[in-house]
């Protein structure tokens, strides 16, 4: 990749450490998932140019939403080995069970809200957080990225509108500071 990628804490630095370890050492997978852990933990956010390929051992045991950051599709293809049919309904159905428990884990940093709206527009902002389907994410989503609102709304509609309103807000104040 000729452009590097910034990672923020969450799913996709986990899986960068954690396909570093697993390519690098030969620790056991609990150990790996541990260093793999304390290291998102540690960092806050990093510059990455190339994501290692998926260790066949990773691939059976990764979650469907984690997505690689862009490699090289001749180098990818060439390290992954081809699962079997057994074993690729094994994963399928691992996988729709996991689907079925509400997702724990949600990157805060996934998208910046000042930037979708400055870029986007404010329609732009409200189909990002329409993805949203949780009120404790748009929280976090609104505590990570310093976007004030009513913290008495209950209703996933009105915060998201309370969340466009204070991004729209923290836009203008910067506008404002900017002139």
């Amino acid at each position: 990749m000729s452009k590097g990628v910034q990672l923020w804490p969450g799913d996709r630095m986990r899986a960068f450490y954690r396909r570093h370890i697993a390519a690098e050492t030969s620790l056991d997978a609990q150990t790996v998932e541990r260093l793999a852990e304390a290291l998102t933990k540690a960092t806050n956010r990093m510059l990455v140019w190339e994501m290692p390929a998926t260790p066949a051992c990773e691939a059976q045991t990764a979650s469907a939403n984690v997505k690689p950051v862009k490699a090289e599709a001749g180098k990818a293809a060439k390290s992954k080995p081809a699962v079997p049919a057994k074993d690729a309904k094994a994963a399928d159905a691992r996988d729709s069970q996991g689907s079925a428990k509400p997702e724990t884990s949600f990157d805060p940093y996934a998208f910046s809200a000042m930037v979708i709206l400055a870029k986007q527009g404010r329609e732009g902002l409200a189909r990002r957080l329409a993805e949203i389907k949780s009120v404790d994410h748009l929280k976090k989503l609104a505590d990570a990225q310093h976007l004030g609102f009513d913290r008495s709304l209950t209703k996933i509609d009105d915060i998201r509108k309370a969340l466009l309103a204070a991004a729209e807000q923290r836009l203008a104040d910067r506008r404002a500071a900017a002139s």
